[in-house]
């Protein structure tokens, strides 16, 4: 009995304790983490009235190089002249790591963005979920942006490697309906025609004209370089579980590959690369990471 009544009087400590503990942890978010973000929102706020100050001032390129000139002469921090007056502010005020300089510069940045003002910054931080949230919202905006201009790009250079093949698949002769009445757009670069096979002429017959449309062709380019991804692959053991991922038919693959000319998996990946030579692209893109 006296056994028992000792076990229960160690754990009644044990959960004392970690009670305790957890009030103690409490009081310290509340003291020291919630205050200081609070603190921190405060000064981010007055960095932003700061920035105002400086871009409303008659004489602003002045304050822009003293400010600039100060940091390298009594900080030796450097800026460079196209450096943002929201980064010098912060810089300024900050004298901290470029990282920490840059975390807060993009806080304001989407602030500034989303039109709020030095005296609502306090409430717009605290509304995002903290500095925080609003810098991986930033990031992500970026990433995002970087990844369209980088998808762009190589879509550009599939439509040029398209457009300037040595010899087309097939060609076809309209004597009745010639391509100057086809129509056509300026943000579409080929003719979009919807073809049937006759089994009986063995022959493709086009049985449609479609009208321009960019979203079309952007797909088209698009399942392209996923194409050629997978096609890249096909000597390897990776093209069956890719086939599965993308819900594509390995038969089907390959006679992709034979009707664009596309010998073999080696061929694909050389032209993948080729691709992202002359998107000139910072990173490889989605697609043709499955040819890397």
């Amino acid at each position: 009995m006296r056994t028992k009544q000792t076990k229960v009087d160690i754990n009644y400590a044990i959960i004392t304790h970690a009670d305790l503990l957890a009030q103690r942890h409490q009081d310290y978010v509340s003291e020291f983490v919630t205050r200081a973000n609070s603190e921190l929102y405060a000064i981010l706020a007055e960095i932003l009235k700061l920035h105002e100050m400086i871009t409303t001032s008659a004489k602003q390129e002045r304050l822009v190089k003293q400010m600039r000139r100060l940091l390298k002469d009594k900080y030796h921090i450097k800026t460079q002249t196209n450096t943002t007056i929201t980064a010098l502010a912060v810089k300024y005020v900050t004298r901290a790591s470029r990282k920490t300089a840059h975390v807060y510069g993009k806080v304001l940045d989407i602030a500034i963005a989303d039109g709020i003002t030095s005296d609502a910054l306090v409430d717009y931080i605290k509304s995002k979920g903290g500095i925080d949230k609003v810098r991986k919202a930033v990031v992500s905006a970026e990433t995002a942006r970087q990844q369209q201009q980088e998808q762009t790009a190589l879509e550009t250079a599939l439509k040029k490697h398209l457009a300037s093949l040595a010899e087309p698949i097939a060609t076809l002769k309209l004597p009745d309906k010639p391509f100057s009445i086809f129509p056509g757009a300026l943000d579409v670069a080929f003719y979009h025609l919807l073809c049937d096979f006759n089994l009986k002429t063995n022959q493709y017959e086009i049985v449609a004209v479609m009208y321009p449309n960019s979203k079309l062709e952007t797909q088209s380019m698009n399942d392209y370089l996923t194409m050629l991804g997978v096609a890249a692959s096909s000597d390897t053991n990776q093209f069956y579980h890719l086939c599965k991922q993308f819900g594509l038919n390995m038969d089907l693959i390959h006679r992709w590959m034979k009707a664009n000319n596309i010998a073999n998996a080696e061929s694909a990946r050389v032209i993948a690369k080729s691709l992202g030579k002359a998107a000139a692209t910072s990173q490889t893109p989605t697609q043709l990471k499955l040819a890397a």
